[in-house]
């Protein structure tokens, strides 16, 4: 018997999303696998949204073997519809495939309730199969006592031989009693962790279950050929964050071909020494040079905005040192200043942005307009920032444009910001953002996010909550627009990140099975006692 197991695929309510594509694939490649039955083990929307709905049973229709359901705490986060999809979500909610009974049980909200309890114990009494695989969405370890206990007692009294769940973004192997539990890293491209997203297939041979995953190729640059993988590279590059002499000259020594400098920083080096440590990195190859400018500030006491002088200056100096581009901020002001293209803080933003950034149009310098994210502990309706979705961030670029048709006006978009921005990302996932904006962008911003906040190292692509999966797989699909990619890591330098990251890209992945077009899917085989 072969059963694929999929989980965590988190669809966006949107066209041409990682996450749909990376279902999509998953589900044709369970399929030619010989897979006998699917599993989806919960998550399989990003918030519970009835268009993300339906573009799941869209997915499923076109299964060629028979499925399992049963859902996530992700799926019930439209409450309005909860109820409808915890009940679409639990069927079919078991398959018999020959003489092993595989069932979903629905751990959604961090636990099994009484009625479901009592629906699997009696699934369990009349089937009476010859072995059961149990898939459920909430690892069993993080559920209340009394429910632990109540699957060690169906355990013991039913032949179980295998425990699966997802969740946790991330592979875990271990017993459950003397059951094999297995955790799946699933499929969402911005969310699994310790490789690309995988589909876990799982063959049963006499009295053992081996595990065998299969990884999705076209998020995995390893896989990619040398000349994708090379163009990727000439585009990855550092910001230099409070370092602007050290890191400009280690860019050089490294022949890192993009740079970006911030002009709060840059100010206070003599320009004597910035002209020529510029001059250095450009005769060792550079090719873009970016400059970060400081924000513009909606002072409400006052009613007007702040900031413009260092602005001026800022520019000033970006035209001086010659660049490329510049990134900026959109206005640092409330969702309720910026309401309207017509009210007061709109339109100060506006002529402000439009004269002070008025002089690199002439330059033809490119624009990137940065999106931000929302604060701990600020409100998630009208008091938060303006600039933390796509429709704020892409009106704005809507209006600097206008103002500025002689220059290339896009996003620069910051994929940790997309990520850490809470509860908003839960609908506004990285994979919605590359569908709605990826035409749009001119350049993006990587670091890692943990406990101790934004811009953090990001040694590993697919880290613990940064996983560069969408972007890799927006990159080669055409979603996204080439652009510079800037390291922008603090307080440490960006090298050490940017070194991890290219030694990454010139390592081809090895040991790989080949499909159809000539692409490579990473498996890794694993054996558990049944």
């Amino acid at each position: 018997m072969r059963l694929a197991v999929l989980a965590d695929t988190h669809l966006p309510d949107c066209d041409r999303s990682s996450q749909e594509a990376a279902l999509r694939w998953a589900l044709g490649q369970a399929v030619c696998l010989g897979a006998d039955g699917i599993a989806l083990a919960g998550d399989l929307t990003a918030a519970g949204e009835p268009g993300s709905m339906a573009r799941l049973v869209g997915a499923l229709e076109g299964a060629r073997a028979p499925f399992v359901l049963t859902p996530g705490n992700a799926d019930l986060r439209t409450p309005s519809h909860a109820a409808t999809h915890r009940a679409r979500l639990s069927q079919p909610a078991a398959q018999l495939c020959g003489d092993i009974l595989v069932a979903g049980l629905d751990s959604a909200d961090g636990g099994v309730s009484a009625p479901e309890k009592v629906r699997l114990e009696g699934l369990l009494r009349r089937q009476r199969p010859e072995g059961v695989v149990l898939v459920t969405h909430w690892p069993p370890g993080e559920w209340p006592s009394q429910d632990v206990e109540w699957l060690a007692g169906i355990c013991a009294r039913f032949p179980l031989e295998l425990l699966v769940a997802g969740h946790k973004h991330r592979d875990e192997e271990g017993l459950f009693g003397s059951v094999p539990l297995h955790l799946v890293r699933g499929l969402d491209p911005e969310k699994a962790q310790g490789g690309s997203p995988a589909l876990a297939m799982f063959v049963r041979e006499g009295t053992r279950w081996r595990r065998r995953d299969c990884s999705w190729p076209e998020c995995d640059p390893r896989t990619w050929d040398r000349i994708e993988r090379e163009g990727l590279w000439r585009c990855l590059g550092i910001s230099a964050m409070g370092r602007t002499l050290e890191d400009t000259a280690a860019a050089a020594a490294l022949r890192i071909p993009v740079l970006e400098v911030r002009a709060s920083d840059a100010a206070t080096v003599p320009a004597s020494a910035l002209a020529t440590a510029v001059a250095a990195w450009r005769s060792a190859g550079g090719r873009v040079l970016s400059c970060h400018l400081p924000d513009l500030r909606w002072d409400e006491a006052r009613g007007a905005v702040a900031g413009t002088g260092a602005l001026r200056d800022a520019v000033s100096l970006a035209l001086r040192l010659g660049v490329d581009a510049v990134t900026v901020h959109v206005p640092r002001a409330t969702v309720a200043a910026m309401a309207s293209p017509g009210a007061t803080a709109w339109c100060a933003m506006a002529e402000a942005f439009g004269g002070l950034l008025g002089p690199l149009e002439s330059a033809g310098v490119r624009i990137g307009v940065e999106n931000l994210h929302r604060s701990r502990g600020e409100p998630a309706d009208e008091r938060r920032g303006f600039g933390c979705i796509p429709p704020e961030c892409q009106a704005w670029i809507r209006v600097l444009a206008g103002r500025l048709p002689g220059t290339r006006v896009g996003l620069l978009l910051d994929i940790g910001h997309a990520r850490n921005n809470q509860p908003l990302a839960a609908v506004w996932t990285l994979g919605r953002w590359l569908a709605q904006t990826g035409s749009e962008v001119v350049g993006c911003h990587l670091h890692q996010v943990t406990a101790q906040g934004n811009h953090q190292p990001l040694h590993d692509p697919f880290g613990p909550t940064v996983s560069l999966g969408s972007l890799f797989w927006g990159w080669r699909s055409g979603t996204l627009a080439h652009g510079p990619l800037f390291l922008e890591i603090r307080p440490e330098s960006a090298t050490g990140s940017w070194l991890a990251l290219r030694r990454f890209l010139e390592t081809p992945e090895t040991g790989a099975a080949t499909n159809g077009r000539g692409l490579s899917a990473a498996f890794q085989s694993r054996e558990s006692d049944a």
